[in-house]
């Protein structure tokens, strides 16, 4: 390798919310059109979010790539827990969307039933992810609040349940379960879970801050991207890797490239090789990867 070829890049690994969506949480047709550009070209476009495979559907057929092409769309999904390929035929954007599970690591049985136990003691409502499906047992008008302003963000319906979440889970532990509460606990609610399980667990705080997120001990988005990394043949160091979040900062440092947005929380530019001049309200991503692809940084296949 000589100098010239050690520093391209060949895949993006993209956020959704705060970084590739905007502020109403959509992807611009500015965005498209150049993710299409990119794509055709024969550059890896990924995407790696805290959201379940059902929430990452929309973004994905709005994206519109020729799903027939052998990679489909890798997405890391529950902040690291799955990665999925989603693809099909072109008509995929009637509905039919394949999707084919690369891995998967739910949260286990003893950490589940503690966080359902600490949830109802301290009053909270829990999102339960199972498959494409969020199982919820709201007890109050706040907590339908919480929920709603979840399905709001996501454009996701929940299912409720009546038994504090025990049929769902004799049928599957879940992918993440998310503690909703409001923005000014959301710090406290971090805290006491960390002190309840955090050896047991990976515990994010939410982002937006409405929500603390509980994933299984060893999994990150960055250790999700590695084995989406491993079984696609990439390299990291072929990686660039655009982020705002918490649960962003190991997959920013992992990446051959980690590039926290404008208006990245403190601790994600604090690891990250650059920060991005632009914010998501501006379309950072695509400002920058442009910026890249002038400088002749990004190989194609």
């Amino acid at each position: 390798d000589n100098d010239a070829t050690k520093h391209k890049y060949r895949m993006v690994a993209l956020d959704l919310d705060g970084t590739l969506l905007g502020p109403d949480h959509t992807i611009s047709d500015t965005a498209i059109d150049y993710l299409n550009h990119l794509h055709n070209k024969g550059f890896l476009v990924t995407l790696a979010t805290g959201r379940s495979s059902a929430s990452t559907f929309d973004t994905i057929k709005r994206l519109r790539f020729p799903l027939s092409d052998p990679h489909g769309i890798p997405v890391v999904c529950f902040n690291g827990a799955m990665c999925m390929k989603v693809k099909g035929s072109d008509d995929v954007f009637t509905g039919n969307v394949a999707v084919t599970e690369l891995f998967h690591q739910p949260v286990p049985h003893s950490v589940t039933q503690s966080v359902l136990g600490f949830a109802a003691k301290m009053g909270h409502v829990v999102q339960y992810y199972k498959g494409t499906q969020i199982y919820e047992h709201s007890k109050t008008e706040s907590h339908r609040k919480l929920i709603q302003r979840y399905a709001d963000l996501t454009g996701i319906n929940h299912v409720h349940c009546n038994d504090e979440y025990q049929s769902v889970l004799a049928e599957s532990l879940p992918s993440k379960l998310l503690v909703l509460c409001d923005e000014d606990e959301v710090d406290e609610v971090t805290d006491q879970l960390n002190k309840e399980i955090g050896g047991e667990a990976n515990i994010v705080r939410g982002s937006p801050p409405f929500f603390v997120e509980i994933l299984h001990k060893e999994v990150c988005k960055g250790r999700g991207v590695e084995r989406m990394c491993e079984a696609m043949g990439v390299k990291l160091e072929e990686v660039v890797a655009f982020g705002d979040g918490d649960n962003d900062i190991e997959f920013i440092q992992v990446a051959g490239c980690g590039i926290a947005m404008k208006n990245a929380r403190i601790t994600v530019k604090d690891v990250a090789d650059e920060v991005c001049e632009w914010s998501n309200a501006e379309d950072g991503v695509i400002l920058k990867l442009q910026q890249m692809e002038k400088d002749q940084l990004l190989r194609y296949y």
